[in-house]
């Protein structure tokens, strides 16, 4: 590879030996695929993910045009506005971070199978073995979660696991295939899901669990990191919409289901064997490799001495570069904010999906509770603040007087507080920044309560390949949130949703308790994260809503 053109003098041509044959210069175009990493909160004016339900939005904005079947920001249409799917235009034309997934991966597998490639062919001699480790597991890393990220918006694809000669494309990239593994056909987006889960191992086998230079090597993949999204492909290609699609089976795939258990619990042991190791000024985790509830704040947001968001219960996000009013007055508030503190409006949470945060005491939230203001928005699942700003709060010295104003562009008085460092507002920016955990352990948790519930049928059984029970598992977050544990609650969740909600949901009356537990305990743990509606996908259960109009 040479680059030329005739009209840049013969010394600025830059040949492969160039960029290629020494550690920095090798390392430095591999970063580039982390800056077209997708935080599904930070992608433009107005452009959240929240299309499950999550929230309401006035016109204009993904949200409302999810519902609609619009995956854009503005115009209505597909290929248009500022959505985190597809190219648009937004500043400068080289801020690869406000383009989308389906515009990005194609860069990234190219830049990603290049590296394999040169690494391969020996062009590489200034580097350590080490740095040549780290090199292809960065590389096997990045390969797999594009694949992945690709695979859950859009289904079924080709694994683009070479750079490909234009002579073999056609024949290369088939949509529908199939992949033959110890006696086992895998086959459409199970067989890209078992070629994301061998990359993720090969990844892990290469990196480190934590950088003996983190400071340098912020953001990078890590041990840790791969061998959650292993976790997580597993769990994909467990669950009914994939076993469905691959299979044509419409519920779960048992032989997934028990991978998936033992995935997750390298996870939790691995994030155990971490404790002590932070970078230095990160909080500590618990026992369990959480984030204690007194510092939970940071894995999402911090305000001063531009620290970045996340702390070692996040396995994986997308760097914050911004600090302070720009997060304030645009990125942020423009996805989530409320006039009053952010001088701009964002998406707001409906109340379909404020009710699945429980009472403090672990009973379910009524409707009738609306009217009551000594249990509308007090003695709530702590969860419950940590989401959300309410009518009478203040962000700092700005009380929020919310009420509904058409010319103010209100449509809720739930406005989402996760993304917002405490006492920040338009006033007092700080050196405001945040970030979207796009893995974090607490999903890995939730992933193991799944797996072992369903393939054992039972919440209290520890399941092969594992050490504790289903209940084990959501009882490790309910605590951490100071919640009543899964024992105390249970009964609480064997209801007729429609009867006590006076709506239908993803909710099905064939659902077990534990199932509508763990489920509802998703949904409030990884609130506004950008996982509910991929969880309402590939649990197949989406299509059930009844089109009630959001509230």
């Amino acid at each position: 590879m040479c680059i030329r053109d005739r009209n840049i003098p013969a010394e600025a041509a830059l040949y492969e030996e160039d960029v290629f044959r020494t550690y920095e210069s090798f390392q430095g175009y591999q970063d580039e695929i982390i800056e077209r990493i997708v935080d599904w909160n930070r992608h433009g004016a107005g452009v959240t993910f929240s299309f499950g339900g999550e929230c309401v939005s006035r016109t204009g904005q993904s949200v409302i045009l999810a519902n609609l079947g619009f995956y854009s920001r503005s115009q209505g249409g597909l290929m248009q506005g500022r959505s985190p799917y597809f190219p648009h235009t937004y500043g400068s034309p080289h801020e690869h971070s406000n383009t989308g997934i389906y515009d990005q991966m194609w860069e990234c597998l190219r830049i990603a199978n290049n590296c394999l490639e040169k690494l391969e062919s020996g062009i590489l001699v200034n580097a350590t073995q080490t740095q040549k480790d780290w090199l292809e597991g960065q590389a096997r890393f990045f390969r797999a979660y594009w694949h992945y990220e690709y695979l859950r918006s859009f289904g079924t694809i080709p694994y683009i696991d070479l750079v490909i000669p234009s002579a073999l494309q056609l024949e290369y990239m088939k949509r529908h295939w199939s992949y033959e593994k110890e006696g086992k056909t895998y086959h459409d987006t199970q067989a890209v899901l078992e070629r994301i889960v061998e990359d993720m191992e090969a990844a892990a086998a290469l990196l480190p669990a934590v950088y003996p230079n983190p400071d340098i090597n912020w953001g990078r993949p890590t041990k840790f990191a791969a061998l959650g999204y292993k976790a997580k492909a597993l769990q994909y290609s467990a669950s009914p919409l994939m076993n469905y699609q691959s299979n044509g089976i419409d519920d779960y795939d048992d032989e997934m289901l028990a991978r998936t258990v033992t995935a997750c619990q390298d996870v939790i042991d691995l994030a155990k064997s971490l404790i002590g190791q932070e970078p230095e000024g990160m909080p500590v985790v618990n026992a369990d490799g959480l984030t204690s509830w007194e510092d939970i704040r940071t894995m999402f947001c911090t305000f001063s001495g531009r620290v970045q968001p996340g702390t070692m219960e996040v396995l994986w996000k997308r760097p914050c570069n911004g600090y302070g009013n720009v997060n304030i007055r645009q990125t942020a508030g423009r996805v989530y904010g409320e006039k009053t503190i952010t001088n701009q409006q964002g998406a707001q949470a409906t109340c379909q999906y404020v009710d699945k945060f429980e009472m403090a005491d672990g009973t379910l939230y009524k409707p009738e509770y609306d009217f009551d203001s000594t249990r509308r928005w007090v003695g709530r699942d702590p969860r419950f603040d940590l989401n959300f700003y309410v009518h009478g709060d203040s962000a700092g010295n700005l009380p929020l007087n919310v009420f509904w104003d058409k010319r103010d562009l209100k449509v809720n008085c739930y406005t989402i507080r996760k993304f917002l460092p405490d006492g920040a507002n338009k006033d007092n920016n700080g050196q405001t920044a945040y970030a979207t955990p796009l893995l974090r352990l607490a999903d890995i948790y939730l992933a193991y309560a799944e797996a072992a519930y369903e393939s054992t049928n039972s919440y209290n059984t520890v399941p092969a390949g594992g050490k504790i029970t289903a209940e084990d598992a959501v009882n490790v977050l309910r605590a951490r949130a100071g919640m009543p544990l899964v024992a105390e609650v249970l009964n609480n969740y064997a209801i007729n949703h429609e009867a006590h909600y006076g709506y239908k949901s993803e909710v099905l009356p064939s659902d077990e308790p534990f199932r509508r537990l763990y489920r509802n305990e998703y949904a409030v743990e990884l609130a506004f994260e950008g996982v509910y509606w991929f969880n309402l996908r590939r649990w197949r259960v989406a299509h059930y809503k009844d089109g009630t109009p959001l509230q």
